[in-house]
């Protein structure tokens, strides 16, 4: 019987399976790439030398081999007679807090991520290149992180952290592939990003009903959107992105479309500059409405070494549409004398 161990480290205190100094009660991971920051809560039954803005760490595991599953800084402290509840944010506050001005010229979008990513004071992961921008301006009125979550957005690429606290930028799922005309370097990096996601990762894996799953839930509904249009502020440009610019009377000329269907959405986007910019954000929007509509949650015994944006697989399940293959989105990790060490993992499916 594997049993469930931790090691936490906030600030000067420490505690582990070991030598569980105050407690804790309580431990919960929560990764979502829905959701700006990953996030933890920790229950103590004493604050000991806990203080705000501490740095943490928290590892779990089995019989002693850990993995990190969370690092941040303690965002709030709530304390009452019983304890306290420790709430705790990851790195991506960083990019959070970020406000900058910056206005780049011809730069493709990983160059804009990796630029808003070291001025956060963060280390950059896996960053798709993704298309030349001829155009694209950041001001201050938004955080660093919205500003690259919104160009994620019209990209079909997702944005999060890594467990390591690395940022990623890329296209998963849906989203990868879509830059395949966008230039040798764009193609190779789509191409590379295809071959990991047809693999099952080192924190991925084939997860059977009968063997592994104690939940297994899946949901399936219509995309909100099935034809997405992109129009420019100033469209200007039939020619490609190398061409002069200029304004036009005619807007319908210069759209971007992807997709079919009664469902349209409507996107006037200012960075859409070129027909081709518009085609590619339409592509890439109508892969972000995509890639909730099917989803599957399953639960497993604890699994530290899983991560956003893994490949994995599930099999076996009477119903047919819990079983499939995706990469994951969310983790949930509960450590507590309720739950044990389980691990609930949302995946986005590949669906053909």
């Amino acid at each position: 019987m594997l049993k469930p161990t931790f090691a936490l480290t906030i600030g000067a205190f420490s505690s582990a399976s070991d030598n569980a100094v105050a407690g804790p009660r309580r431990l919960m991971v929560a990764r979502d790439m829905d959701v700006a920051a990953d996030a933890g809560e920790i229950v103590l039954t004493s604050r000991a030398r806990v203080y705000l803005q501490d740095g943490v760490r928290v590892e779990l595991g089995h019989d002693g081999e850990n993995e990190l599953v969370l690092a941040g800084v303690v965002a709030a402290l709530r304390p009452d007679l019983a304890g306290v509840q420790v709430t705790v944010l990851g790195v991506m506050q960083h990019l959070l807090d970020l406000r900058t001005a910056a206005w780049y010229d011809n730069q493709s979008a990983g160059a804009i991520v990796r630029d808003l990513i070291e001025q956060a004071g963060l280390e950059a992961g896996a960053v798709d290149e993704g298309p030349s921008l001829p155009r694209y301006a950041v001001d201050r009125r938004q955080s660093g992180y919205a500003h690259l979550r919104r160009l994620a957005d019209r990209l079909g690429y997702e944005l999060y952290a890594k467990r390591d606290g690395k940022i990623c930028f890329q296209g998963l799922g849906a989203g990868a592939g879509l830059d395949a005309g966008s230039g040798l370097l764009a193609a190779a990096s789509s191409a590379a990003t295809a071959v990991a996601g047809s693999l099952l990762g080192s924190g991925g894996g084939v997860y059977q009903y009968g063997q592994h799953l104690l939940r297994g839930e899946a949901r399936r509904h219509v995309p909100a959107w099935g034809h997405i249009v992109v129009g420019g502020e100033s469209p200007m440009s039939g020619e490609g992105d190398s061409t002069a610019h200029w304004l036009t009377a005619n807007d319908s000329d210069y759209q971007g479309e992807a997709g079919s269907g009664n469902a349209t959405l409507l996107i006037l986007d200012g960075a859409a500059r070129t027909k081709d910019i518009a085609d590619r954000f339409a592509a890439g929007q109508l892969a972000t409405a995509a890639r909730s509509a099917h989803q599957v949650t399953i639960r497993v015994l604890g699994r530290p070494q899983v991560d956003l944006g893994d490949t994995i697989q599930v099999g076996s399940a009477a119903e047919e549409l819990i079983n499939g293959s995706g990469y994951i989105r969310a983790l949930h990790h509960h450590f507590d004398a309720v739950h044990g060490f389980v691990t609930d993992i949302r995946m986005a499916l590949s669906v053909s």
